[in-house]
């Protein structure tokens, strides 16, 4: 008798807290949807809430192309940027785990650097400084060719490296870059010969049953892509003209995944390692290295950072988390050691930073059970977000009127100024007239040229949303060269 009274509670206690969890995510459900449709810009939002254990929440909102109404699912892919440092950081710690690589050794110890002609600038610099942001050197020219042209071989890489690579004015103070995480994927190819891309794979994807991780973009299907998408207007957004190929998959931003998978990164990270990897291996991983704020994002108080990791506080608990954001996408990956819950949260739009932000605090409150706080998110959305899309149109709308009302201010027949104009430093660009328009190209780059009033200069936005200006060097009535992001790119053709 007393058996059955027993198995009855046990039930009965089953049964409720499954109707709460029901609850709970039907709530959230409920706000998610809300967000989609107040923030109406927004493709899709995909989002997964774990313990070490459990999924206690796994959904996808939304389309992976707008323009077709094709729905996003739970297996869609999306690029997560800059997330990729954590997967990186936690690949050092495995790595020197094995022996293969000393955290705490000088990178002079290592290839490529200490076979540099040029050390100086390279002395005193560990692996962990790369990793946490410390090392006090940066370089102005990696991050176009890397991350947006794919312009560019090995070998020129390592010779910008060395060349022009300089020491902060600042020395060795945080300064959050990708320029150290660049570095790492150096060393590890010089030393284990061996990409970051394939050891991740070997090391992390397939241990852990990642099947849908990759840094190869050629390795996504298309019909699992989440396309990123760009615009302001309901129905003005669309995919975007700039895409990853596998030359802009690099060490500081080069990952793609979907949200089942991250959902089972952040429980091996709750998990401690699962048993895959030692637990001390897995917690060194987030350990503070340096004080560093993160202020412009309110939903968490950063005030740190790890290796490849931000250090943080959520209603005075602590929290590990990473964002990432690239044109047409953002991500967010973030967990709670003490209270055993991680979330992950993807859109494919890079304005999906403020609904994801939205929805994050939104989450946590709700799972950890501060109600009070909830009535504030939904007071920020159905109130202020509005009120920051109206801002931005106006704005955007602003700036269309100004570049329409815009006339060429070129002393020469326009077709002159098409050619092909080289830097040693940051690659090629290539200008064509056609059908009375200027299409510039850089590498995977590419875009159509506005005028600018200064004479002889164009505008253009070979990044989407972020406006430059090319400038022209004439001499004998010739276009010789042009000028762009502070360097001349001399014509070839």
């Amino acid at each position: 008798m007393k058996k059955t009274i027993l198995a009855f509670i046990i039930s009965l206690l089953f049964y409720i807290n499954l109707f709460a969890q029901t609850d709970t995510n039907q709530m959230l459900n409920s706000f998610i949807q809300n967000t989609l449709e107040t923030s109406e810009i927004v493709p899709s939002i995909s989002i997964a809430i774990v313990s070490d254990k459990d999924v206690l929440y796994q959904e996808t909102f939304g389309y992976s192309d707008w323009e077709k109404q094709q729905p996003a699912t739970n297996q869609s892919v999306y690029y997560i940027a800059s997330c990729t440092k954590a997967f990186n950081g936690l690949l050092a710690h495995i790595l020197a785990e094995e022996g293969s690589i000393d955290l705490n050794a000088p990178i002079l110890d290592y290839k490529p650097f200490k076979d540099f002609k040029r050390k100086e600038v390279f002395q005193n610099i560990t692996i962990m400084d790369l990793l946490s942001h410390q090392s006090g050197i940066d370089n102005p020219y990696l991050s176009f060719r890397l991350a947006y042209t794919g312009d560019y071989t090995n070998a020129e890489i390592l010779k910008l490296i060395e060349e022009e690579t300089q020491k902060n004015e600042a020395k060795k103070a945080y300064e959050y870059t990708n320029f150290g995480f660049y570095l790492f994927d150096y060393l590890v190819q010089a030393e284990l010969g061996k990409s970051w891309k394939d050891l991740l794979d070997e090391k992390l994807f397939q241990p852990l049953g990642m099947e849908n991780s990759t840094a190869y973009v050629s390795k996504v299907p298309t019909e699992k892509l989440a396309y990123p998408h760009s615009g302001v207007f309901r129905g003005k957004v669309s995919v975007s003209s700039l895409q990853k190929s596998d030359a802009l998959m690099h060490a500081a931003g080069g990952l793609m995944t979907n949200i089942e998978d991250a959902a089972l990164f952040l429980q091996f990270y709750l998990g401690k390692g699962k048993g895959v990897y030692p637990e001390n291996l897995v917690v060194d991983s987030y350990q503070q290295q340096v004080d560093a704020k993160h202020e412009y994002v309110r939903v968490f108080d950063g005030n740190g950072y790890a290796s490849g990791w931000r250090i943080g506080e959520f209603e005075k608990e602590k929290i590990v988390y990473h964002f990432g954001g690239y044109t047409g996408y953002f991500a967010h990956y973030s967990f709670i050691p003490e209270k055993n819950i991680g979330m992950a949260i993807f859109s494919n739009t890079d304005v999906g930073m403020t609904a994801a932000n939205l929805i994050s605090k939104y989450a946590y409150n709700l799972y950890l059970g501060n109600k009070k706080e909830l009535k504030k998110a939904e007071k920020i959305l159905n109130k202020k977000v509005p009120k920051a899309l109206a801002q931005e149109r106006k704005t955007q709308l602003a700036h269309e009127q100004k570049m329409a009302e815009r006339t060429w201010n070129l002393t020469l027949p326009k077709a002159q100024y098409a050619g092909v104009f080289s830097s040693e430093k940051y690659g090629s660009v290539e200008i064509r007239y056609e059908e009375g328009q200027f299409v510039v190209m850089a590498g995977n780059l590419k875009t159509i040229a506005t005028p600018f009033p200064t004479e002889n200069t164009m505008r253009v936005e070979l990044v989407p949303g972020s406006g430059t200006i090319i400038g022209f060097d004439l001499k004998e009535g010739k276009v010789v060269s042009l000028f762009h992001q502070r360097e001349t790119f001399v014509k070839m053709k």
